[in-house]
């Protein structure tokens, strides 16, 4: 089937990105977990990165705060083909989070430690029998774009996390992010999900990519495999339609 080959696609993904100095760390990293994604894939058509993957952060444009300065960023993937994925053309998950990291420093001696998190979710539907947990209030497309998630909650939760209880009085600012909006996406796989970080991150070094035709080869498999069956059965299946949207569809 078309998706057989995906793990060496992924690794002939790494040589391309290998052939840009911003992109080597990404194929390093993403070349080291290929044994992990041969074996994971033979037993349950899945391939997970675990910890993060090193991408091109964003460039320094129109980043808050302004005293900023961007480190670095990584992206995290989980890709699960299923068992349906010719009938209904959704892999069972295509996630993918993206972490990035900065420092602000004040005063010359007060350092602040950054982070942005944005990310592509597979809605999941809880199962009827799981205790406490009911249909989600706020539309959730299938497939959705949001900001925020777990690993935001975590570093938020930190007890120097500001603004938090240690700031003195007076009256302070700060940016708020809710969860919302829950963008409606197409279905990514790694390949995909990669190419476009970075397109979002840096494009001078989108462009360089997509001048080497390794790279280009690369991203239109994937794109031919997953967004052209995609896309027109949308356009003729109600059906599918209503599962990509959810209730957000009347």
């Amino acid at each position: 089937m078309v998706w057989d080959a995906l793990p060496q696609e992924i690794s002939d993904f790494c040589a391309a990105l290998r052939r840009v100095p911003e992109t080597e760390r990404t194929a390093d990293v993403l070349a080291g977990l290929q044994g992990a994604f041969n074996t994971t894939w033979r037993s349950g058509r899945t391939v997970r990165s675990g910890a993060g993957i090193p991408i091109p952060p964003p460039r320094n444009k129109a980043i808050f705060p302004r005293a900023c300065a961007i480190d670095d960023a990584e992206l995290s993937f989980i890709f699960a083909l299923g068992d349906s994925i010719e009938k209904d053309l959704f892999p069972a998950r295509c996630d993918f989070q993206v972490k990035v990291s900065g420092v602000a420093i004040y005063k010359d001696s007060v350092l602040v430690e950054l982070q942005d998190h944005w990310r592509v979710d597979t809605y999941i539907e809880p199962k009827p029998a799981t205790a406490g947990i009911g249909a989600p209030r706020e539309p959730h497309p299938l497939i959705h774009f949001q900001r925020g998630g777990h690993a935001q909650d975590a570093f938020a939760g930190h007890e120097l996390f500001v603004p938090g209880d240690g700031l003195g009085e007076g009256e302070w600012r700060s940016l708020l992010q809710s969860p919302g909006p829950r963008v409606p996406f197409p279905p990514f796989c790694p390949v995909l999900a990669i190419d476009y970080a970075i397109g979002q991150h840096d494009g001078n070094v989108h462009r360089k990519l997509r001048a080497i035709p390794e790279y280009t080869t690369e991203v239109q498999r994937a794109q031919t495999r997953l967004w052209e069956p995609f896309f027109a059965a949308m356009a003729t299946s109600a059906a599918l339609r209503k599962r990509w949207l959810g209730s957000m569809l009347l």
